[in-house]
Formats: C-alpha cells, structure tokens, sequence
C-alpha cells in the first residue's frame, strides 16, 4: 500500500487517524517506509529501528549516486560531516539528522525513531517496524515563505537528480521487502542496541540514586537473551528451506512484543524501546519509562518501569525462539 498524508503538521492528524482506524489490518503489517522531505539537498540519511538497520544499509549499495559510486558510499564519505550539522532545519527535515543512541557495528549510522513525521502512528502505537529516509543539506528555508519551487530547483535539487535517487532507494525499499521469501530483519543487532540502552541507563540509575538504584540484572539478561535468539534466528534465515511462514510471522510479530499498555502519563505512546522524549521534541527517548522515571528522580517508577521493560524483552525473544 503506497500512501500520502494530510495534516502532518497539525499533529500527525492524517497517518494517526488511519492507523488508529486500521489498527486490526495492520497487524498484519509486515513494515512501513516513510518519507517526509525526500530532498532537501544531496546527503542521504536513514533512521529505523535496529532489525531494519542493516536492511537499509544494503538497500543504499545497490543505487547509484548522482557524485558517482553508491548512495551508500557517498553516505559513507558523508557521514561526519552529518554528524556536525545538527540544527532545528535538519531535525525536521528528516532522516538525516537523527543519530544513533547505541552503535554496535562499525558501519555508516543509521538514526534511532523518535517523532516529527508519520511513522509515529505506525511505530510507536502500533509496533510496525518503520524506518525513514530523506536526502538533505543547507535547508535555510524550512517552514518558511521562500520553502517553495523556486528554491528547490536552484538550490535543492536544480537537475532532480537526487529526487531520482530517491525515488530508487525507496522503490527498492518496498520490491524487496514484498518480494523477499524470508524477511529480511536482523534482530541481533535489535539486542545489541537494547543492552547498551540498558548499560546505560544502568549508570544513569546509579549516577541518580546511588545505593537505592534498583538491579538492572534481569533487563540486561533479557537483553543478551534477544541477542542470542536474534542471531539462532539469522541462521534459521539463511539456512531456510521449504515453507518460511513460521519464520517469517515470528519476525513480523517481534517488533509488535515491545508494546505495553502505554508510558507512565503518555498511555497512546505503547513501544517500550523508542518514544519521543517528553521534553527533546524529534529525538528518540530509548527505554523511555526507564528513563524518563530516572529523570523524574522516582526510585518506585524507575523499578516498576524495568519491570515493564524486562517483560518486554523477554516477550520479543520468547516470539523469536518459537518461531524457529
């Protein structure tokens, strides 16, 4: 299903309404690909969630960039320079702009999920894994007057050829994730992430709370649990013969094992691992309900949250480990 959506800016309101309206249909969703500001310059960037990221990485290799070589190898090239150029217009105008909280391969980082475009609806209340991308760059006209056509084709894109670009990373997005036999998630990596998330908050906990900090033991062990059960699974993927059904509803149902019944304040917010932060607008708050209780400086929340947390985890690789 391609679609188009109205009123992002006004809250979300045409994605959210048609998730929020299809929610049993998408269940069956295998994934979503968004694309808010396809071009706004010539440097490409990505975010997604950890199961999606290496997907998308591949996806960059085999389109061609109008500087010559890959998108993926002019992403490469690019990829310190985006990191120094985090500004209000870049935040907004996409992918590009988000970073990583946990980098657990040497490779080009793609950015965690937070909020600012319509995969929220899809990823955060529903659980459908969801990535972005976007072309970007100098975007000093964002939300203004002169953000209009005259402007793209002397400064953004004048040959359009970025917009080609564009076009084929997201066309190959979509081909290959309707015409692979065995999904293509990587959930390993997903439980890599997680723990440094969980190492992390760990020390925060302890930095916050000194000797009343609650055990993070049991979040971490369910971590390393998913990182093994993703990486049984990448074999069962690679090894796959015969009907991959089985396989393929444990990898499209895991994303969906992160939901709760919702963040402490926040109930329409249901994925355990990314949310907007309360306060960082576009930027992916992860672990939120531990996090966000450390930051509350609320021991009693920081404990029932991990509680929520470890469950969670637990959940995605128990669907991992029988889906094998």
């Amino acid at each position: 299903m391609f679609a188009s959506w109205d009123a992002e800016e006004f809250g979300l309101i045409g994605s959210t309404e048609f998730a929020e309206q299809h929610a049993d249909e998408l269940r069956q969703a295998v994934a979503y690909f968004n694309m808010d500001v396809a071009v706004a310059g010539p440097d490409f960037g990505a975010s997604s969630v950890p199961s999606l990221k290496q997907y998308l990485r591949e996806i960059s290799r085999s389109v061609p960039s109008p500087k010559g070589g890959s998108v993926y190898e002019q992403w490469k090239v690019t990829q310190e320079k985006r990191e120094k150029e985090r500004g209000h217009d870049r935040a907004s105008s996409g992918a590009g702009s988000r970073e990583p909280n946990a980098v657990v391969r040497k490779d080009v980082n793609v950015g965690d999920l937070g909020s600012g475009s319509d995969y929220t609806p899809f990823l955060q209340h529903l659980g459908v894994p969801s990535a972005d991308i976007g072309s970007s760059g100098p975007y000093g006209v964002y939300h203004s007057v002169f953000d209009n056509f005259a402007w793209f084709t002397k400064f953004g894109d004048p040959t359009f050829a970025y917009e080609q670009q564009m076009a084929r990373v997201y066309g190959l997005d979509t081909i290959r994730m309707a015409s692979e036999d065995v999904l293509p998630f990587n959930y390993e990596d997903y439980g890599k992430e997680i723990g440094e998330y969980v190492k992390a908050a760990d020390q925060k906990s302890k930095d916050a709370f000194g000797a009343k900090s609650p055990s993070f033991a049991d979040a971490q062990k369910a971590a390393s649990r998913l990182e093994k059960a993703g990486a049984q699974m990448l074999q069962a993927q690679s090894a796959m013969k015969g009907n991959p059904a089985k396989v393929n509803q444990a990898l499209r149902d895991t994303e969906r094992a992160f939901l709760i019944d919702g963040l402490p304040d926040r109930p329409w917010f249901k994925h355990s691992i990314y949310a907007p932060g309360k306060y960082t607008g576009y930027a992916a708050v992860v672990i939120p309900g531990v996090n966000e209780a450390i930051d509350a400086n609320d021991v009693a929340l920081t404990q029932e949250q991990l509680k929520v947390l470890t469950d969670a985890i637990n959940r995605a690789a128990e669907t991992l480990e029988k889906g094998m």
